[in-house]
């Protein structure tokens, strides 16, 4: 027998702009209608499935402050908007997935009429339906919805109100869908530190120095224990409101921990939490071996779980690419397979409940409704929320006294500390921190409570991803902004102005665009040092929007062009045994499959040492202005993964001549 317990973690960045009193990002809305109301109604309808559901307060408190009218969220009001902003519907476009508009041929036309100026305000109005339409998840679309995305074109004010209400209502439902499950039994609700904090840093910024960090951490950037209190606090009561008990999990935003984090859960009564297995690894000393199958206690008795990375992983990027009932079937097996011996064993699945899903083929909707009624079948696999689990007799325990620090991205903080730009954001934060403590004694209570809730907001993770990892310009900006806009806040309720330093971004993009001109031999080996030394050089093991996949097949990416061809480079161990797709444009516009020493359809392509290959730039449909690209990798074992796993590499061919001396 084998115990399964999946956690689906769900998480949004605070976007209500403090000043406007509005929601200034569609994210929040697409993804309540994408996946997290979907989600649940799925679960609902498997009753003999248990799952977790890890829900954070800021999702919650933004949940609530727009399903009650408190928030105006821009995106849900464009439905009223008789004549919507060209402006503003090109923003929208941008900060929701690719892949799920993508889907959608008439939205892409819709989309291209606006981009080239050659639209209506028929057409505009169209655009901005569709953008709701397609945030529908494929098992909310009722006989209404499906026939306006049928229809296409020619919206009018009558469909975008019944969208408006259809949206509203999901709004309104949504938390109380999840506390009916949690009241049934059927589904636990735990939940994080209130802003979604990296609680080792915010305990201490020095933690990173305790790990396996490669990256330069300054001594003495940040410290407050106070705070990494105040977010637990803060979080268990917006659960509590929320779903009436106190909560008995916690999962550490990115699952991130140290000895003073599971201290503090343990002293606030939490009963479990969880981590990645490479946490474990790292404590032990060695690889886990089966040993993150076990419930770990920490010392008096706090419960923790370690996640199979690679099962995790399996959902996250793997079938993504897969015919969604072959992936169920094909996981089932998995599991199945690690609960194979005498012993019983307890085997947790978590990962996020958002982006896999938009890469799916049917979003997901097929995935879960098959997985879990082949699970609920099964007299091989048991499944228990997290707590049912720690209360299981049988279970195999261990005992730790401490805790390797790390993440669920591995032994160390790295996607959040080290790089120059979030050294220099923790730097301001400091700063920010201690005006707040010097300065509160002249104000209010009321403007107190205002200025806690601001300091904590600052210290969200997601602001120091984005200055950690690559990502188009566009998106650093206005995550930058985010976090300016905090820091900004702090001394504004303080009553003073802000520090010129918070006036101008926290990272220089402005860095002169360099030209990828090159013309390589496509022979499969590094010729000389010259043919790839103006490329432009890319990790593909760090665009991952969420952690990385374990066991990934590729090591560096190289691309960039001449008058004739576009050229990508792939260094890999295992260059001859990976089955690779280019795919041109987004949504894959042209595939182009590459076997046995060439590709199809005039592609030139080698593989020795490394992978060479020459794209006709006639290929991607044009011979000047941006074009985009992906690649698909199959592994000889099977597994499929997409880089970058969301938007596609860009290359802008330039008309002016380039000379390499």
């Amino acid at each position: 027998m084998v115990f399964l317990s999946i956690l689906w973690h769900m998480h949004q960045p605070w976007y209500i702009n403090r000043e406007t009193g509005n929601l200034d990002s569609p994210v929040l809305l697409f993804r309540t209608i994408f996946n997290y109301y979907p989600m649940a109604l799925i679960a609902s309808s498997h009753s003999r499935v248990k799952v977790c559901f890890n829900i954070t307060p800021v999702l919650i408190e933004q949940l609530e402050a727009v399903s009650r009218g408190e928030t105006r969220d821009d995106f849900h009001e464009t439905l009223l908007e008789k004549e919507p902003e060209k402006e503003k519907l090109e923003l929208l476009i941008s900060q929701l997935p690719g892949p799920v508009l993508g889907s959608h041929r008439r939205l892409l036309l819709l989309a291209g009429k606006v981009r080239d100026n050659s639209h209506t305000a028929q057409d505009l109005f169209d655009l901005n339906v569709y953008l709701h339409l397609a945030s529908f998840h494929p098992v909310l679309r009722d006989e209404k919805i499906s026939g306006l995305l049928r229809k296409g074109r020619g919206f009018d004010t009558e469909d975008a109100g019944f969208l408006y209400r259809k949206e509203s209502e999901i709004l309104r439902n949504t938390l109380p869908l999840y506390k009916r499950l949690q009241d049934s039994g059927q589904v636990e609700i735990s939940t994080s530190p209130f802003a979604h904090p990296i609680m080792p840093l915010v305990f201490n910024t020095d933690n990173a120095l305790k790990t396996s960090t490669s990256m330069t951490v300054p001594g003495g950037l940040f410290s407050r224990p106070e705070d990494a209190s105040a977010q637990l606090a803060e979080g268990i009561n917006s659960y509590e409101r929320v779903f009436g008990r106190r909560p008995a999990g916690i999962w550490p935003p990115e699952g991130s921990l140290d000895d003073e984090t599971l201290k503090l859960f343990h002293s606030s009564g939490i009963r479990w939490t969880a981590s990645d297995e490479s946490l474990l690894s790292g404590t032990l000393n060695r690889q886990s071996q089966g040993l993150h199958y076990s419930i770990w206690d920490f010392r008096d008795g706090l419960s923790i779980f370690f996640r199979d990375h690679g099962l995790s992983d399996l959902i996250g990027f793997a079938y993504q690419h897969t015919k969604e009932e072959e992936a169920a079937s094909d996981f089932l097996g998995k599991i199945e397979e690690a609960g194979k011996g005498d012993e019983e064993r307890m085997v947790a699945v978590i990962l996020d409940g958002e982006n896999p899903w938009d890469f799916y083929p049917e979003h997901g909707a097929r995935f879960l409704s098959s997985l879990y009624g082949m699970i609920g079948e099964s007299s091989r696999i048991r499944m228990l929320t997290f707590s049912e689990a720690i209360e299981e007799k049988g279970l195999h325990r261990g005992k730790l006294e401490s805790i390797s620090p790390g993440s669920w991205m591995g032994n160390n903080f790295d996607n959040w500390i080290g790089k120059p730009a979030a050294n220099r954001a923790w730097e301001m934060l400091g700063r920010a921190r201690k005006h707040a403590e010097t300065s509160q004694g002249l104000i209010g209570e009321e403007k107190k409570k205002i200025l806690r809730r601001e300091i904590l907001l600052s210290e969200s993770s997601d602001w120091f991803w984005w200055y950690s990892l690559p990502a188009e310009a566009k998106i650093k900006k206005r995550f930058d902004l985010y976090f300016r806009n905090s820091l900004g806040n702090i001394y504004g309720i303080t009553g003073n102005p802000p520090p010129e330093e918070i006036l101008s971004p926290v990272e220089n993009l402005q860095k002169n665009e360099r030209i990828p001109y090159i013309s390589p031999v496509i022979d499969g080996r590094n010729t000389h040092f010259y043919e790839w030394s103006n490329a432009i050089e890319a990790d593909p093991s760090a665009m991952w929007a969420t952690f990385r996949p374990v066991g990934f097949p590729l090591e560096k990416i190289y691309y960039g062009y001449d008058e004739k061809n576009i050229f990508v480079r792939i260094d890999s161990k295992n260059a001859g045994d990976l089955r690779i797709t280019i795919s041109l444009g987004w949504p894959e516009e042209r595939n182009f499959e590459i076997t046995g020493g060439h590709g199809d359809g005039g592609i030139v392509y080698a593989a020795q040492e490394i992978i060479e290959i020459a794209i006709p730039r006639h290929l991607a449909g044009k011979d000047s202005g941006t074009v985009s690209f992906g690649i698909f990798v199959v592994t000889v074992d099977g597994r499929r993964f997409r880089i970058p796993s969301t938007e596609n590499f860009r290359i802008t061919f330039k008309d002016e001549e380039n000379w390499i001396v």
